[in-house]
């Protein structure tokens, strides 16, 4: 997790930069993918307001916390992040207070069935590759599909999959 510190009308101090590291860095376990945190720390007279922007997995959540004491609004606003993540993952899923799953309801000849709305994520590096070197390292995985810029098509985006005993290109007009 990238985490910037900016303070306002404060001074920078180890101790504060430590801590929100260790507050802020527990949330990277909700997120899959890179996470970056902009925390920003100012201080107002007897006022102390601590802010924090997470971007990752294509989430922008904001949270915002004032307080007296600068280490308790890290803390508050480190428990507001994560009560926001948390709901937000469980609205992504599907699943509700009570646990149940919303489902798409499909029209079969006699009933209705409800399939689960699930998507999983997997987020892959796209590299620009040969065809040859593509064939290559989606031989070695063990991946249904394999998509990579061709470098012999100027960076176009490219998949190879598995047919049978073939292995299919897919090209984009």
């Amino acid at each position: 997790m990238q985490i910037n510190i900016t303070f306002r009308h404060l001074e920078s101090s180890e101790g504060l930069k430590e801590y929100v590291r260790k507050k802020i860095g527990r949330l990277e376990k909700y997120f899959v993918g890179p996470v970056e945190a902009h925390v920003i720390l100012k201080a107002e007279k007897f006022r102390n307001e601590a802010e924090v922007i997470l971007r990752g997995d294509g989430l922008d959540i904001t949270a915002r916390e004032e307080t007296g004491d600068m280490y308790e609004a890290i803390d508050l606003v480190a428990d507001v992040l994560e009560k926001q993540i948390k709901k937000l993952r469980d609205k992504r899923k599907g699943i509700h207070k009570k646990g149940s799953r919303e489902g798409i309801m499909v029209k079969g000849t006699e009933e209705e069935v409800v399939a689960p709305q699930e998507i999983l994520l997997e987020r892959v590096p796209l590299k620009p590759l040969s065809v040859e070197e593509a064939l290559e390292q989606f031989q070695r995985d063990d991946r249904p599909v394999f998509i990579f810029l061709n470098a012999d098509e100027k960076g176009r985006l490219c998949a190879l999959y598995r047919r049978g005993e073939d292995v299919v290109l897919v090209v984009p007009e």
